[in-house]
């Protein structure tokens, strides 16, 4: 019995779960950094050109010149980051919550158990996490660095799908809290959100780690079913 139910745990992909995950992420993060330095190529070749064509023409005409080019330097530096910013921190998340409600449907077929994830209150990483909790029994306090700034980049995920990624007007408002202590976040209340680069790099290391969290309590959920199993 210990060896089918070992054998099952491969088949269904429970075991590699965390580590598929973990490498779906450095994907995510090798596209990110590849698109931020294809609009940083960009900009530099349009610079180069401002630079050459300054050279030819007189310095009164320089301000025409550059201002004839002012649109194209703000797609190139504002406009086509942002854009790729606030998509990809939306896919992160979306890819975060198809892992955990991947998860939580795995681990009810291994156990045949009696309550789905359907079965709960709530909706989203939320419910998935109140599953692996109270269901399968997962020690989510070890994951204390990582589940409060995945909870508080679901505000700003919301802020983005829902309102344009324009700010709550409170400055009390939690969002607004956690934008002021992110380095790189910015935005003052009732204004557009800002987002670094950087930001989706460390947004990104923390679903690796907490995948990594998340994989001590997988195997170790592994275990003790089939030490359960085989009693």
């Amino acid at each position: 019995m210990e060896e089918q139910l070992g054998v099952k745990f491969f088949i269904n992909g429970l075991c590699l779960h965390c580590h598929l995950a973990q490498d779906e992420l450095k994907n995510f993060e090798h596209f990110h950094s590849e698109t931020e330095s294809a609009w940083k190529r960009k900009d530099d070749n349009l610079q180069s050109e401002l630079d050459k064509t300054f050279e030819r023409y007189p310095k009164e005409h320089h301000q025409d010149i550059l201002e004839s080019h002012s649109w194209e330097l703000h797609l190139n530096q504002y406009k086509y980051p942002s854009m790729h910013r606030e998509s990809i921190l939306i896919t992160l998340y979306n890819f975060l919550e198809n892992q955990l409600n991947q998860l939580c449907k795995t681990i009810s077929e291994s156990i045949d158990g009696d309550i789905k994830l359907k079965d709960l209150y709530g909706q989203g990483i939320s419910r998935a996490l109140l599953y692996l909790s109270k269901v399968a029994q997962f020690d989510l306090s070890k994951m204390g660095r990582e589940l409060p700034n995945i909870k508080s980049v679901n505000l700003l995920r919301n802020q983005i799908v829902h309102n344009g990624g324009t700010l709550p007007e409170k400055s009390t408002h939690k969002l607004n809290e956690f934008i002021s202590q992110q380095a790189n976040l910015a935005g003052n209340p009732g204004d557009a959100i800002k987002i670094r680069a950087e930001f989706i790099n460390e947004f990104i290391d923390t679903l690796i780690h907490f995948f990594k969290k998340l994989d001590i309590e997988v195997q170790r959920f592994m275990s003790d079913a089939i030490a359960k199993d085989n009693a």
